[in-house]
């Protein structure tokens, strides 16, 4: 049997459009040194390290863990580097999970980041596609995204303007984050009459692109007690994909998010979501996304997302609060966003969270997905 993983520290940076002030390799010690000191502890008492970052054009640095390595002082502790695009993050932390869980690690930081004002971003994303099939689509993320929700729409009769309401909320939230690089609050009108980008998608609907990092520190049972009172521990973490090429895909519900909810909740014991979790933190790349993570995650059922956002309970006083933090709307750096929703969701349960604390907050859902939208995962985590 696994040994128990907490997650004991947590830090993240400033998140802005363009951080002109450091390096990448800054921007990551940045979010490290404010990690180790939440945990309390140094890099010497750290086993292995983590690190999660987007596709090597998003910022355009080649083998980016050799230069963070040097920079957080981690030189002769196993090192890892993975990525898995707006899922990287949470694929860092699942890698992580595991070597601590399994034994091999006591404790693990991980850390992700992504600097997208060095990088080719849209390009990177566009040769996302299959290259015999896919690649002459290749429009980036949000020509796919606008025809997930526009297959919606017609199925299920959803409007434009429940993806506006998702808009308006995370954004509202988003104020009160101290590390958001957005802070505006819009109102539902002004996302439905923001500039159209790819039709149902408007400017509004989408989150900034941002420079930024973050970093968790996991732990066993044995020494978590050395950083925290009440760590974040982590009940159940998986990450699935589903088939690439899109006609091959379910456009109503995200069947990878689903399976992984099922392992998830399994191994949580969550056999009702909406009323077993306090506090919910999801990845929105765009705002129609977080009604289709409704669905998946079982909040409501298949077809009911729009009714659910209408109705007020995923807003900060509603039973099933959705991003206090603001999610996506706030920050948006691509490869860090996995940990940036994990520190969310592990600061609700430990009582500390610095944007909207839930009162009484125990358990907390976190999603979060990457790839061609293809890649989905989710977490529970308990006090």
């Amino acid at each position: 049997m696994g040994r128990e993983v907490g997650i004991v520290g947590v830090g993240q940076t400033h998140h802005s459009r363009r951080r002109t002030d450091v390096s990448q390799a800054g921007l990551v010690r940045e979010a490290v040194n404010r990690a180790l000191a939440d945990a309390k502890l140094s890099m010497d008492e750290i086993d292995t390290v983590v690190v999660a970052t987007g596709p090597v054009l998003f910022a355009a640095v080649n083998q980016p863990e050799k230069w963070v390595v040097d920079a957080i002082g981690a030189q002769g502790k196993s090192v890892v580097r993975l990525t898995s695009g707006g899922g990287a993050g949470f694929a860092g932390a699942l890698a992580g999970y595991y070597q601590v869980a399994g034994g091999y690690s006591e404790r693990t930081l991980v850390v992700a980041y992504d600097k997208l004002s060095e990088g080719q971003l849209q390009y990177s994303i566009s040769t996302l596609y299959d290259p015999f099939w896919g690649r002459e689509f290749a429009v980036g993320i949000m020509g796919f995204s606008a025809a997930y929700w526009r297959a919606r729409m017609d199925v299920l009769g959803h409007t434009e303007e429940a993806a506006a309401m998702v808009s308006a909320k995370n954004r509202k939230n988003s104020i009160a984050n101290p590390y958001a690089h957005v802070k505006k609050e819009v109102t539902v009108e002004e996302v439905l009459n923001s500039k159209p980008l790819c039709w149902p998608i408007k400017l509004l609907d989408v989150p900034p692109i941002s420079d930024g990092a973050a970093a968790i520190v996991l732990s066993n049972e044995k020494l978590a007690h050395h950083s925290t009172t009440r760590p974040a521990w982590i009940r159940g973490i998986a990450y699935c994909c589903e088939a690439d090429n899109a006609p091959e895909r379910s456009l109503m519900l995200s069947e990878p998010l689903a399976i992984a909810a099922k392992k998830v909740y399994r191994a949580a014991g969550i056999t009702n979501p909406r009323r077993q979790f306090d506090v919910v933190e999801v990845q929105e790349p765009y705002s129609c996304f977080e009604l289709n993570y409704y669905e998946s995650l079982g909040l409501c059922p298949p077809g009911e997302a729009a009714d659910l956002i209408a109705s007020g309970a995923t807003q900060l006083d509603g039973d099933i609060p959705v991003n206090p933090s603001g999610g996506c709307m706030g920050a948006n750096p691509i490869g860090a966003v996995g940990v940036i929703r994990l520190i969310e969701g592990a600061t609700q349960v430990m009582g500390r969270n610095e944007s909207h604390q839930i009162t009484g907050a125990n358990t907390a859902l976190v999603q979060s997905g990457g790839g061609w939208a293809n890649l989905r995962g989710c977490a529970v985590l308990s006090a």
